[in-house]
């Protein structure tokens, strides 16, 4: 458990969390999260997730990218306050209702609901546009 910054209560964090896309892939979307990135967490209660999110700006969203940073957002959510040095601690709680339940990280494996495939693959599309668009000319 992570205790919450001037908060009475600890934030739960699973060695197993789920893995989510934001609920509205375009505009309206959670705030700071670039379109394209692994976000993984665990419900909290109260209509909240406790989440870790990983992308890299110059590394288009591939499957197998995104799988890396699925796994290394699920090793930073899953090690204690004590294990975390104050720069890597980037847990933040969003609306449960902001997201959208995609798989689960276990035993080290990234595994996708097959229903929630289509919504996967609209997200990681939306991180390779995004990236498109916001290449500087020469770059």
């Amino acid at each position: 458990m992570i205790k919450a910054p001037e908060a009475d209560f600890a934030i739960v964090k699973s060695q197993e969390p789920t893995i989510y896309v934001p609920s509205r892939l375009r505009i309206g979307g959670l705030t700071a999260i670039r379109p394209g990135a692994a976000i993984v967490g665990t419900l909290q209660g109260e209509g909240t997730v406790a989440i870790d999110v990983e992308s890299t700006s110059y590394v288009d969203p591939t499957p197998q990218t995104w799988s890396n940073w699925v796994l290394e957002a699920a090793r930073r959510h899953a090690e204690t306050e004590d294990q975390l040095e104050d720069a890597e601690i980037e847990t933040r709680l969003v609306s449960k209702d902001d997201l959208v339940e995609v798989g689960r990280c276990e035993n080290g494996c990234v595994l996708i609901h097959r229903e929630a495939r289509p919504r996967l693959q609209a997200w990681l599309q939306a991180g390779r546009t995004a990236a498109i668009l916001y290449e500087q000319p020469g770059e």
